[in-house]
């Protein structure tokens, strides 16, 4: 039912459309019926199919279109109607978004034709004559002019794209013309509420609270807290063109970054564009007309900030190039936006946005440019997750264990996206954690996740380390000195214990250890290889951990043998970053001999590690199996820790632990089988072969010298 305001904006309209019309009009004859029916359609009374016009009917004449404007003019001047809801919403909407008198009257036609059906059939019963355009609002028409009683060049000059109107996004003209208003406009008409009721809040999703806390990203605290501080400056000040460009692979906390600082800021997140009216997938021009809504509404809001997630639907026309890594771009094509438009829109929002996208090749360098900042995220380190699988864990009543917690956090390299998935759908199973293991395994194989973190072994002993170097010694010089822009070069044969030797001095420099192998850094994309080795580096330095290459000498292979640039340029890549790394990292090979002459001299530490003397091959004997060594295993060279803890393994599934003689058998068998033994390994470059069984800490090789490093 319509209420007294919307019944006398109804006949003003109506007036302006009689005094508009000639008699000849084809437009006139319905206008004479619509009146005379008014009151019937005014109370729903069913319309009738209207009939074929009669050519021998009686001819509209000038006095009955007079009489009839004349009736309706007097009606709005004697009838009292106080403005309706809608119609105040729209006023303080007008204040908000700088718009004027004509401006409020054009949107409110356009609000009232796509929210009232009274005014809807109106409007298209009497000027949806034959012969007009179907498309009664539309830009190259009369009707609007004509309803509201103003000029054509008036409706034109407030429809332009540089007029309030347009600018904001509260009208977007199509490509043939037709006038639209974002369907969200429609709360102001149908949300329950007062008319004093928040503009901004009502026409835009205010982002909900984030799951994740502050300290979930202590793994980028510089970047993280320098994004803060530029915030409160850009929410302090009023500059225009703040915009912050979050990107990274899917799950990895971007949106859940945005919610957290805005709540650290104390301001409001609107998120722009998620859906339509109808729940449904918006459309690229929808989601940027609400781009211009929210930046018009919040631009003098000092406690609000936007958020648009997946940047790439508003920019993915906008390329005309062929983009890198092998993916084609296509030619923008007709129908998309000019690239100049949308640099405008970046550089004089009026309001902080947020931006989230997944990978940076997706837009063009000329919109990225025009970042105040941009932050990478990447999956947390095991700390981190530790602390959002607990979070996790208990948010859904699923009881584990402490170490529970951290075995998920450490041989999954999951994202909070993926743990928040895995324990919502173990909860809805009613299952445990055994529950959430089989949940998160499965996401983890479709998101290449599934990489154990590797650990130092159960029995672990540096005494056990066979190397020229002290590892005890070196951990403690280190940790004493405090320096830790250092690097590492290990070599030696498999299961000397090259891994397990960095990751002694990692924990007693208390620093996390990074992995990397060379399946994670190589890829078939020419330049990717050295674009992820850069990510590696960055990593590390971002969680301040102690960076570790496997399989260096496929990154750091002889480029004097290279056949391609790309061979050459991923080692060029390698060492660039190995001298300008703040942090410790360290490179391990089973093949020093592949390496590039020019790598070596640029480890600051070069270490060796050899096959066990015999007094190590007794002492981890008894490490391993608790039994005293047999008199047979002196005879077994090229014995390393990791043939001792394979044997160990194989004893438990055959029931030989308590076998001394069985477990020397399988030991000598483990030597057999390696092709190398016994191989004297060494970085000297003479002739003369290095002795083995280097007292350990009497010898440090760095280079083609040798240092003292006293024990302790």
């Amino acid at each position: 039912m319509l209420t007294a305001y919307e019944r006398k904006l109804l006949a003003s309209y109506l007036a302006n459309i009689a005094s508009g019309l000639k008699c000849t009009d084809p437009e006139a004859r319905e206008l004479v019926n619509w009146f005379a029916n008014r009151d019937n359609r005014l109370a729903r009374v069913p319309k009738r199919r209207r009939p074929k016009p009669d050519p021998d009917e009686e001819k509209i004449s000038p006095e009955k279109l007079r009489c009839i404007e004349q009736t309706l003019r007097t009606e709005c001047s004697t009838v009292p109607a106080r403005r309706d809801r809608t119609s105040l919403r729209l006023k303080r909407l007008g204040t908000s978004a700088g718009l004027n008198r004509t401006d409020l009257d054009i949107l409110e036609l356009l609000l009232r034709y796509k929210t009232r059906v009274t005014f809807e059939s109106m409007i298209d019963d009497i000027l949806e004559a034959p012969g007009r355009s179907k498309n009664v609002l539309n830009l190259h028409g009369w009707a609007m002019s004509l309803i509201l009683g103003l000029t054509a060049n008036t409706i034109h000059s407030r429809l332009r794209d540089d007029a309030p109107l347009v600018r904001s996004g509260l009208v977007s003209i199509e490509d043939d013309g037709d006038i639209e208003i974002p369907h969200r406009l429609g709360r102001l008409a149908t949300a329950p509420g007062n008319a004093n009721v928040d503009v901004t809040r009502l026409l835009l999703d205010a982002a909900p609270p984030p799951d994740l806390e502050w300290t979930d990203f202590n793994h980028f605290a510089v970047d993280r807290d320098h994004i803060e501080k530029l915030l409160k400056g850009a929410l302090g000040s009023g500059k225009p063109g703040v915009n912050i460009l979050l990107y990274g692979p899917p799950g990895t906390g971007k949106t859940e970054f945005c919610k957290a600082v805005a709540t650290r800021l104390g301001a409001t997140l609107y998120s722009v564009g998620e859906v339509d009216e109808y729940g449904g997938e918006p459309s690229r021009r929808e989601r940027l007309s609400e781009l211009r809504l929210a930046q018009r509404l919040i631009g003098n809001n000092s406690r609000a900030l936007l958020l648009f997630d997946e940047m790439e639907d508003l920019l993915e026309d906008n390329l005309a190039d062929v983009g890198r890594i092998g993916r084609l771009r296509l030619f923008r094509s007709r129908g998309s936006a000019s690239k100049v438009f949308l640099h405008r829109v970046l550089e004089q929002t009026p309001a902080p946005t947020l931006w989230t996208m997944n990978d940076k090749n997706e837009v063009s360098p000329a919109i990225l440019r025009r970042m105040m900042f941009a932050l990478e995220l990447r999956p947390p380190t095991a700390a981190v997750r530790m602390r959002v699988w607990a979070r996790q864990l208990e948010r859904h009543g699923i009881e584990a264990a402490p170490e529970e917690v951290m075995a998920l956090a450490t041989e999954f390299d999951a994202a909070p996206g993926v743990a928040a998935g895995a324990t919502a759908a173990a909860s809805l199973a009613g299952g445990d954690i055994a529950a959430v293991r089989t949940g998160v395994r499965s996401l983890a194989r479709l998101l290449s996740c599934d990489r154990p973190t590797e650990r130092p072994p159960i029995r672990f002993d540096p005494a056990l380390i066979q190397a020229d170097t002290n590892p005890e010694a070196l951990a403690a010089r280190l940790a004493r000195t405090g320096r830790q822009q250092f690097s590492l070069c290990l070599q030696g044969p498999s299961g000397t214990g090259k891994s397990a030797f960095v990751r002694f001095l990692a924990e007693g420099l208390e620093l996390e250890v990074m992995q990397k192998r060379a399946s994670d850094l190589m890829s078939m994309w020419v330049g990717q290889t050295e674009e992820l080795i850069a990510r590696a580096f960055a990593e590390a330095r971002d969680a301040r951990a102690f960076l570790v290459f496997d399989e260096a000498e496929s990154l750091l292979a002889d480029r004097r043998l290279a056949h391609r640039n790309w061979e050459v340029s991923q080692v060029n890549e390698m060492l660039t970053w190995m001298e300008s790394h703040p942090l410790p990292f360290a490179c391990a090979t089973n093949f020093v001999d592949r390496l590039d002459p020019a790598t070596l001299r640029r480890f600051v530490f070069k270490i060796t590690l050899d096959y066990l003397d015999p007094e190590q091959t007794d002492a981890a004997f008894r490490r391993y199996f608790d039994l005293p060594p047999p008199s047979s295993l002196a005879a077994v060279e090229a014995l390393t820790p990791g043939d001792f803890a394979v044997v160990r393994s194989r004893a438990e599934i055959l029931g030989l632990l308590q076998d001394p003689e069985a477990l020397g058998d399988m030991l000598r068998a483990e030597c057999a089988d390696k092709p190398d033994r016994p191989q004297n390994i060494g970085f000297r470059a003479s002739a003369n072969p290095p002795r083995r069984g280097i007292p350990r800490g009497r010898q440090m090789i760095t280079g083609h010298n040798s240092a003292t490093f006293p024990e302790g």
